[in-house]
């Protein structure tokens, strides 16, 4: 193994990340190329994209042939993105001869299912069902104050909202603009907000009350990734909070980082205790069921919800995790993040050699 690919959808993103893997690739005399997917042209097996020159630090375009291992760093900012880059990728995935590093998981419907699976994870679910109809959600607002609704395939809580049922009707809580705003809605404009939502799948959760003491929305991320053994391993947690009368904590909303301890040493003993206790118990059993259920996986971003009664919750499973949390509060772990990927594609072309499926 010569090279590792890594696939974006912009040559920009993710520009220290990728210099740092250049770097740590130069030690194993791996080469570290950046590529789209559209870029690619199977007939030829050869891609356009940029090569890290080490004698200037710099990355320039080049043409070379497509790496044997690529990791997947593609995000897709919009259903016209998706359906522009998606099907090259998927191609690029059938080739005998090109191994991911991780193939990515499906919907969070899809994983909600596959979890459910293991009675231990089943019990920190969130239940969730598809939106299918506004007689649904009148249902379920008559017999609870409030529902979350979030699109299947969402990340970063955009197009997430919150509906309650109140004395003067029901009220909207959405965002516009990265500002969360209310607005009261009568039957027929929850009708209408159905109707012009289902071209998306969304899920519908109950609202759980997921704030900190300052009455902040605050979520646990834990970051996992498989070592030079293919074990997980845990590489940092950390707390983001959101801001003050928001309802999502995720950082491109304006949320802030926090130290996993300046949270946990809040708690009471017995607090601890029963957390501790719950987040062991779930942790590592979430990428292993995962992978049991045919998911190739190299990293796991975990997202966790604490409620007012200390009972943990997972909120997503993301196999694009994204690195903010840990590069700040963990920036000693700058190089072993950059070497995991290079690590973990050595493994991979190790077990080849060896005859084992990978």
């Amino acid at each position: 193994m010569d090279s590792l690919g890594i696939l974006v959808t912009k040559h920009t993103q993710e520009q220290s990340y990728f210099t740092d893997i250049a770097i740590a690739g130069k030690k194993d005399n791996i080469t570290i190329y950046l590529f789209l997917p559209n870029d690619v042209d199977l007939l030829t097996k050869t891609t356009k994209g940029r090569k890290f020159c080490h004698t200037t630090n710099i990355w320039v375009e080049d043409t070379f042939p497509i790496p044997p291992y690529i990791y997947d760093r593609c995000f897709y900012e919009s259903k016209v993105a998706y359906l522009k880059c998606f099907p090259y990728v998927s191609l690029l995935k059938s080739q005998s001869d090109i191994h991911f590093l991780g193939h990515g998981l499906p919907n969070k419907w899809i994983i909600y299912n596959e979890l459910l699976d293991d009675e231990i994870i089943k019990a920190h679910l969130p239940k969730t069902e598809v939106l299918e109809s506004s007689n649904q959600i009148l249902t379920l607002l008559a017999n609870q104050t409030s529902i979350l609704l979030k699109p299947s395939s969402g990340s970063q809580g955009k197009g997430i909202f919150i509906l309650s049922n109140n004395q003067d009707g029901f009220t909207l809580l959405a965002k516009r603009e990265s500002k969360p705003f209310y607005k009261t809605l009568t039957k027929k404009q929850i009708q209408h907000l159905v109707y012009k939502i289902r071209s998306h799948q969304y899920l519908i959760q109950p609202l759980l009350t997921l704030t900190d003491q300052e009455q902040r929305p605050f979520d646990l991320r834990v970051f996992l990734q498989k070592d030079k053994n293919g074990e997980w391993i845990e590489v940092g947690r950390g707390i983001r909070k959101g801001k003050l009368g928001d309802y999502t904590s995720n950082l491109g909303s304006g949320g802030q980082v926090a130290t996993f301890e300046s949270w946990y040493n809040s708690l009471t003993n017995e607090y601890q205790d029963a957390f501790q206790f719950s987040l062991h118990k779930i942790l590592l059993r979430i990428p292993r069921l995962l992978e049991s259920k045919g998911y190739q996986l190299f990293e796991l971003g975990l997202d966790f919800g604490i409620d007012k009664n200390g009972r943990l919750w997972l909120l997503e499973a993301n196999s694009k995790p994204g690195r903010k949390v840990i590069m700040s509060l963990y920036p000693h772990k700058k190089a072993f993040l950059a070497k995991a990927p290079i690590k973990y594609s050595l493994l991979l072309e190790k077990r080849k050699r060896l005859g084992h499926e990978l």
